[in-house]
């Protein structure tokens, strides 16, 4: 098949991420791929390189991702590269995409991945009738868990609305805890308790003061790492020192290193309000060490069992589950075997494989 996939970026987010997982394994299969996106002021360069590293051309309109003079562009695009399948991913260049699909020939297909639960549209109630037209240009809808089908399904009445968990590519897990040496990272103190989020610091959708609220409750040999860039970090860094607490706190930007970090400390965390499906919750699960988040949807969904969760929002909640996993050993293991046994289900080749029997399927319809 030739496949395009659409979004507005390679920006720092979940989708992003995927799509640099995926895409290359979709040519491993014989497939030729290629990536359509808006703009590339935004890209994360780890992305991007992986995309390119499988020789899979990225096409940059070179467009602010609300300017609807990109559709004439994709319709051309379509027309000459005569595509089976076109993915479009997130708002508003999916907008955009199912606008152009009434100028292109029929026998291309339109899927769009839903990647969250809930947006800036599905709760404005005169949006209604404008969503269910734009998305009736798409043959299939991908949910990314239950509760995405569910709401989408009362939202759209879309007739083709279908569950694929998005997934974490396990052996590029394994093998980057095996590239990167340990001696390259003997600032984390391994005579301490550490702890790791992983995570954008965007105040609307993750919660990091609450992981900062329950450090200042804890034992002076707690330290707490964050891997992440975005708008509140200041702010944070700020909360921190307002708690006295700056000396246990360590602040590392963004990562390429992330899996390995992982490994390296003794339990990772997911402070957050809202999750579509949380790739870090259950990259964490693949880690080897404990993993502990919130208690919301994206995450309470993916997880074993609610041994794996604390009260969003409460840090007292939560120290007290960190203080149990630091100080209970048979705790702590069994959240590892659980994890570790669980995550098996989410391996992205399933996910990718998934993908292509629906592409399959809806040609074929």
């Amino acid at each position: 098949m030739k496949i395009l996939h659409y979004i507005n970026n390679l920006g720092s987010g979940g989708a992003e991420k995927l799509l640099s997982d995926i895409l290359p394994l979709m040519k491993e299969k014989g497939h030729e791929v290629s990536l359509l996106l808006s703009s590339s002021e935004k890209n994360v360069d780890k992305f991007e390189h992986a995309i390119r590293k499988a020789n899979i051309p990225i096409i940059n309109l070179k467009r602010n991702v609300f300017d609807i003079i990109q559709i004439p562009e994709i319709i051309r695009l379509i027309r000459r590269e005569k595509y089976d399948v076109v993915h479009a991913h997130l708002f508003p260049t999916q907008y955009w995409l199912a606008i152009a699909s009434f100028f292109v020939p029929k026998k291309t297909i339109f899927i769009k991945t839903e990647h969250s639960v809930y947006n800036s549209r599905n709760r404005r109630a005169y949006l209604k009738g404008l969503e269910r037209y734009i998305y009736s240009r798409y043959k299939s809808i991908i949910a990314i868990t239950e509760m995405v089908n569910v709401v989408f399904k009362n939202w759209l009445q879309h007739p083709n609305i279908v569950t694929i968990n998005n997934g974490v590519n396990l052996s590029e897990i394994r093998a980057q805890q095996q590239i990167f040496d340990d001696g390259d990272y003997e600032y984390i103190d391994k005579s301490k308790f550490n702890i790791l989020m992983v995570g954008r610091f965007d105040f609307i959708a993750k919660d990091q003061l609450t992981l900062l609220k329950a450090l200042a409750l804890l034992d002076d040999d707690v330290c707490l790492y964050f891997a992440g860039e975005g708008p509140n970090c200041d702010n944070i860094i700020n909360e921190a020192i307002k708690l006295k607490i700056e000396n246990r706190c360590f602040f590392l930007g963004l990562r390429q290193d992330v899996y390995k970090l992982m490994s390296l400390v003794d339990l990772n965390v997911l402070s957050t309000r809202k999750e579509g499906l949380s790739g870090v919750a259950l990259e964490s699960l693949a880690s080897g060490k404990p993993f502990i988040g919130s208690d919301v949807e994206g995450v309470n969904d993916i997880v074993p069992d609610s041994g794996f969760l604390f009260e969003a929002g409460d840090e007292y909640s939560l120290a007290s589950k960190i203080t149990k996993i630091k100080t209970d050993s048979y705790y702590r293991n069994n959240l590892i075997s659980k994890g570790l046994a669980h995550v098996q289900k989410f391996d992205i080749q399933i996910m990718v494989d998934k993908y292509l029997n629906l592409y399959k399927i809806s040609l074929n319809r």
